[in-house]
């Protein structure tokens, strides 16, 4: 007789890129949960989420807002704000009561008995454009909707929006949150402050959370619960194993054991006998299959730099290799873990570490770095290669591509091919 009340399928055990159950970590030592509680809770503010990439921003507020009523908003498929209260008023099945079209109108109807739109402080509109007037319809609507429905907004990725679209959503937000309307906007680390910049009103009524790194502890609970729920031995030294290769990530630690389940053939919680991970099994095939698939796409990209007519200078590297300044710079971030953040002057001293002559100048460094930022911009992978020149830090937050430049290029470095 089995000693298991409950049978798991390893997509129900080890899950990246959805809603965890089996193994969900609190984490209650950091108590993320309950400071998120709080924030949402609080009257009259705005509440700002970030963490790098993939470590959990939207499984933590889906988890927190629970049986709560909420309306989810992408921001990375969104470029206006038009579209955001649009794509909210569909989620609320609003009425689009006026018809999208340029002309104009001075009276109080059209033919068709479309009344004109009032503002917040009740005046008419009397002489916008109809797609103006739209626009404003949809959007008070909805606000007035959410908050008389007690109805959340989240708006993640919301560094994805572009900057006017960020500035008109704040502003249009602003009166709501006044009279009471819950807002999360979900972002990575090294943008959390884009809301307040965006309208500088909000201060006072803006609260940031950041969540913290991911420990080895925590991580390694994924592997134990998520193993346990399948009744799988695994080796301690492989888990170990996997917990520092993870960047700090639920996300690759959930596809790491995924991908083990499946190389070993364990689909469903053993029930008379305990699976077992051979402990001869060797990870490094899978990572490298990874590292391949997911980073590098988008390091191919970055490492071609921009379109240029001239032939790049090649840089002579340490381990008698070359590479033009855009591909030094990736092996150079690389050499630092790679780190999610890395200061200019920490960059600066992994180059000088790989380089044995012809060291680039400041300029020459920065205006890669500004290129970089471009090219993941451009192809949609703005997480990737972020260059903030204020404070002279790069930010890596794609922990696929950290995943890459940490497993498959220092492997190739330290193997000479």
């Amino acid at each position: 007789m089995s000693l298991f009340k409950h049978s798991y399928h390893r997509d129900d055990a080890f899950v990246a890129g959805g809603q965890p159950t089996v193994t969900y970590v609190q984490r209650e030592d950091q108590q993320v949960e309950r400071t998120l509680a709080r924030a949402i809770a609080t009257p009259n503010q705005v509440v700002s989420l970030s963490g790098t990439t993939k470590t959990g921003k939207t499984v933590l507020c889906r988890r927190v807002l629970g049986e709560r009523e909420f309306i989810w908003v992408d921001g990375g498929q969104h470029d206006t704000a038009e579209k955001v209260w649009a794509h909210v008023s569909s989620e609320l099945r609003l009425p689009n009561e006026i018809t999208e079209t340029s002309g104009k109108q001075t009276g109080a109807t059209l033919s068709g008995a479309i009344p004109l739109v009032a503002t917040a402080s009740g005046s008419l509109l009397g002489t916008e454009s109809l797609s103006e007037r739209r626009q404003i319809n949809s959007m008070t609507a909805a606000l007035s909707a959410m908050v008389q429905d007690k109805i959340v907004l989240v708006i993640d990725d919301f560094h994805y929006l572009e900057p006017e679209a960020r500035r008109e959503v704040m502003r249009n937000i602003k009166g709501a949150v006044f009279n009471g309307l819950k807002v999360v906007l979900l972002s990575v680390t090294h943008r959390a402050f884009d809301a307040i910049e965006a309208e500088s009103e909000l201060t006072g009524r803006f609260v940031t959370i950041k969540l913290p790194p991911w420990s080895l502890t925590d991580l390694r609970a994924i592997a134990t619960r998520g193993f346990d729920a399948l009744n799988v031995f695994c080796p301690a030294a492989l888990i170990d194993r996997l917990c520092k290769e993870a960047q700090e990530n639920p996300f690759l630690m959930q596809k790491f054991c995924w991908e083990i389940c499946f190389d070993c053939g364990i689909e469903r919680t053993a029930l008379l006998e305990s699976h077992k991970i051979p402990t001869a099994y060797n990870p490094e095939p899978m990572f490298e299959r990874l590292a391949e698939d997911a980073g590098l796409p988008i390091y191919r990209k970055l490492a071609a730099g921009p379109q240029s007519r001239k032939v790049r200078t090649k840089r002579p590297l340490n381990n008698g290799q070359e590479a033009d300044i855009y591909e030094a710079v990736l092996l150079a971030l690389a050499e630092t873990g790679p780190k999610a953040a890395v200061s200019y002057e920490e960059l600066r001293t992994a180059l000088s570490g790989l380089l044995i002559d012809m060291m680039p100048q400041k300029h020459e460094i920065t205006s890669a770095l500004k290129h970089l930022s471009t090219i993941s911009r451009k192809i949609g992978a703005e997480s990737a290669i972020d260059w903030d020149e204020g404070m002279r830090e790069i930010n890596v937050a794609d922990p696929y591509l950290r995943f890459y430049l940490r497993w498959k290029l220092r492997h190739t470095r330290t193997n000479g091919h």
